[in-house]
């Protein structure tokens, strides 16, 4: 049997817009529908949506990608940066929340509809659901990962002779579907020393 829910959450997040940085806070709406019967997937999967939005995306900076080169700059200097195929308005960042969230949830609950509003945005509230166009988010993206990437921002510098295993977030989390294997991450060095 289908479970329906509303789960409201708060959080704030910056926008670069207009070449000008501000603070904004953001309240979004769910209304949402269990996919499984299974109460521990469930539980995992509204974590994951707090784990996503509190660990990853508050006090992120959300910036259009076609600004990449300030992006990366802000980036550099440890900035948490959430890159969007569009101006970061509210209507855009709450499709992105309502494909990003559902992506992280991989069925086991499914975001029917998402409201936000904002601040900046005169508090007024915009829909979506799962009957509007997807837009910019039709196109294939970080919003359609099961993980918790956030950003197209690519400043990798890494060492030919370092190989960096990353593990998986949600297992960092301890978010991982039950059953699932489990990865420890570990970074492989391999030396290279010069024969004297």
């Amino acid at each position: 049997m289908n479970v329906r829910l509303q789960y409201d959450l708060e959080f704030l997040g910056g926008i670069y817009f207009e070449e000008q940085m501000q603070m904004n806070h953001y309240s979004v709406s769910l209304n949402l529908v269990t996919g499984t019967a299974d109460p521990t997937d469930t539980n995992i999967a509204m974590d994951r949506i707090k784990a996503f939005v509190f660990g990853e995306l508050e006090h992120s900076v959300f910036i259009n990608v076609a600004q990449r080169e300030r992006a990366e700059l802000m980036h550099l200097m440890g900035i948490n940066v959430t890159t969007l195929p569009e101006e970061p308005v509210d209507q855009i960042i709450g499709m992105m929340l309502y494909y990003k969230l559902n992506s992280i949830m991989e069925g086991r609950m499914i975001v029917r509809s998402l409201d936000i509003s904002s601040s900046l945005g005169d508090s007024v509230w915009y829909q979506h659901d799962d009957e509007d166009s997807a837009g910019p988010f039709a196109q294939d993206g970080w919003w359609h990962d099961s993980g918790v990437k956030h950003n197209t921002v690519d400043v990798n510098n890494v060492d030919a002779n370092i190989v960096k295993v990353v593990p998986d977030a949600w297992t960092e989390y301890g978010l991982a579907w039950p059953g699932e294997a489990t990865e420890t991450g570990n970074t492989v060095v391999f030396g290279n020393f010069p024969k004297k």
